[in-house]
């Protein structure tokens, strides 16, 4: 999520979690329920500065207080503005009667090294103790943070520029992400936070769920209304579609700018294929592609532009039988996109949607596009665009 600048936040009153001295109590062994929806919400940046996170699981409250959650578990991992020891990582369990918590975590370990939230073994703890003690017939995971898609950073092991979380300036990379949840299946994952509909990181993270929900642009720093997708997620066979709807929808009706797009990622697959035919057909780097629609600021490198506009440019006229196969590949994987006109309201540098299909991808452009932010370590460059003979 970004800061929209027209944006005026109001001062939240700060929620009441239970103790952390509460821990050490014996809990009662928990029953198995229908599903438990885990919210990882990385908050000890800005957006915690703004009461973004105490507004949300406000929004989450209110919900189950009205019984949405149909007998299933909402847990969120909060790791709050100004993390310290007093003040440490928790995870709490989002009730009809209120919230409690179930599990502080350490800041430090043993040997005083700070613990990340974006870090692969915290990542990897929170949802083994979400399964212990929320234990389901099946997951779904919201990502709640900053986040900034695929990019990784200028140069190995410099972790300061995001692509998920922010967490005092740490952040985890897509490739990253996805070898932590190895082995994992999740009904859906909700990207709840900036720039995550983009080709690269769905295909990265194809084999986790087979729903995406996330947006190709920047996001407002509200995120989406947890008192309306809450019981969506809770409904025996969730409607995806309905969610990002209730987001676009709620955004649309105040006038602010929104982009939403559901992914389902069993045609990733067929799409990667039908994407590496038309790119097998360049023998230079394309022309014109700075003249088709794009996710990015105006005036910043851009890394994510529209991509049935980008393949649109490269086949359409050249190859259309490819890009009609292309195309029917493309419908199979976005099944909900919707865009207001304006992406970012910014004065000095507003973006227009004229031509949104909502997924984006990246457009190598020149030799040195290939390791732009370690595109080239991403499955996505791999199983895709290498094969292009213009690349070689």
């Amino acid at each position: 999520m970004e800061k929209f600048l027209y944006y005026i936040l109001f001062p939240l009153t700060l929620l009441a979690l239970s103790s952390c001295d509460k821990t050490d109590e014996p809990l009662p062994v928990p029953s198995t329920v229908h599903r438990t929806v885990i919210v990882y919400m990385v908050a000890d940046n800005s957006l915690g500065a703004w009461g973004c996170d105490n507004a949300d699981i406000s929004e989450m409250v209110t919900a189950a207080s009205s019984g949405a959650l149909a007998g299933g578990r909402l847990i969120v991992y909060r790791s709050a503005r100004g993390t310290s020891d007093d003040n440490p990582p928790v995870l709490i369990d989002i009730t009809r009667q209120g919230v409690d918590t179930l599990k502080c975590y350490p800041v430090f370990d043993a040997d005083d090294k700070r613990i990340y939230s974006v870090d692969p073994s915290r990542i990897r703890e929170v949802l083994a103790d979400a399964k212990t003690l929320a234990p389901a017939e099946d997951y779904a995971m919201v990502f709640w943070s900053h986040s900034n898609g695929w990019l990784g950073a200028p140069s190995p092991g410099d972790n300061r520029y995001r692509a998920f979380g922010d967490d005092r300036g740490q952040h985890i990379t897509i490739p990253t992400l996805a070898s932590t949840l190895e082995g994992e299946h999740f009904s859906f994952i909700y990207f709840d936070c900036c720039q995550m509909a983009n080709v690269e990181t769905a295909y990265q993270l194809r084999n986790l769920a087979p729903v995406i929900v996330g947006s190709p642009t920047e996001l407002g720093i509200d995120g989406m209304r947890y008192d309306l997708n809450v019981p969506v997620f809770f409904s025996p066979e969730p409607d995806m579609e309905k969610a990002a709807r209730n987001t676009f929808d709620s955004y649309n009706a105040d006038g602010l700018p929104c982009q939403m797009t559901v992914m389902r990622t069993s045609g990733l697959d067929r799409l990667a294929a039908a994407t590496k035919a038309i790119l097998a057909t360049l023998a230079d780097y394309p022309e014109g592609v700075e003249k088709i629609q794009r996710y990015c600021r105006p005036g910043e490198t851009c890394w994510s532009y529209d991509m049935r506009a980008y393949m649109r440019l490269l086949a359409a006229d050249s190859h259309p039988e490819l890009y009609d196969e292309w195309q029917s590949a493309f419908d199979a994987v976005v099944t909900y996109a919707e865009a207001t006109p304006i992406a970012i309201s910014d004065s000095f540098s507003p973006l227009y949607i004229t031509d949104y299909s909502g997924l984006g991808m990246f457009a190598i452009k020149s030799p040195d596009d290939i390791t732009y932010r370690q595109y080239d370590s991403l499955a996505w460059w791999t199983d895709v665009v290498s094969a292009c003979p213009a690349y070689k």
